[in-house]
């Protein structure tokens, strides 16, 4: 079977999606779908919208979003660095300075926009929550790393179920910044942390 000239025609799906105008195209959408959801909320993520705000066709934005739930994952999906904190082995003062540095990422209103958005679609329409489940699941890894290293150590009880330790220590913090909209003092975080280990020493 003929393939062209120079095997052009292998080059396929895989070529278009490394081609930059089309890099540059998804990263103009889902740039302007953020502004919207952060500004008005996630019913204004839809195609007809971004496609107003850039310019960029509708068609061009379904074939790459063909479900709207589809381009507001994306949309939350922001790829957020390894939190650059030096750890110092001492569990207690690594889960003061990892809440530290979630509260300060959750109290800017863009992060909170995007985690609040993502904990909402994590039970959307079933199993459809689950890349959202996993973002969420992703923000808080850095966290359950250091209680399991805790664990590890020998500084929390062995049988600590990590899931509810999670969620007691980013719970209170994440409702403080998020639904009540208060700053997260370093008093708030070393109580909930004094708690917690009080609670689950070893």
């Amino acid at each position: 079977m003929p393939h062209g000239p120079k095997g052009h025609s292998h080059r396929g799906r895989g070529h278009r999606r490394h081609d930059p105008r089309v890099a540059r195209t998804r990263a103009i959408v889902l740039e302007a779908a953020r502004k919207l959801l952060v500004e008005e909320g996630p019913d204004a993520v839809t195609a007809l919208r971004v496609s107003e705000a850039t310019g960029v066709a509708r068609t061009t934005i379904y074939r790459h979003w063909p479900e709207r739930e589809d381009l507001l994952r994306d949309t939350v999906a922001l790829d957020e660095p390894e939190p650059r904190i030096e750890l110092s082995g001492d569990t207690k003062s690594d889960l003061i300075a990892m809440l530290t540095h979630m509260a300060e990422q959750v109290g800017k209103r863009r992060s909170a926009r995007m985690m609040t958005v993502a904990l909402d679609r994590a039970g959307y329409r079933g199993e459809a929550g689950g890349p959202h489940r996993d973002m969420v699941r992703r923000r808080l890894d850095p966290l359950r790393r250091i209680i399991e290293t805790g664990v590890e150590q020998g500084d929390l009880v062995a049988d600590l179920n990590v899931d509810d330790a999670v969620a007691q220590l980013a719970g209170p913090a994440f409702f403080q910044a998020v639904f009540l909209r208060r700053r997260v003092t370093p008093e708030f975080i070393t109580g909930v942390v004094d708690r917690f280990v009080a609670g689950h020493s070893a």
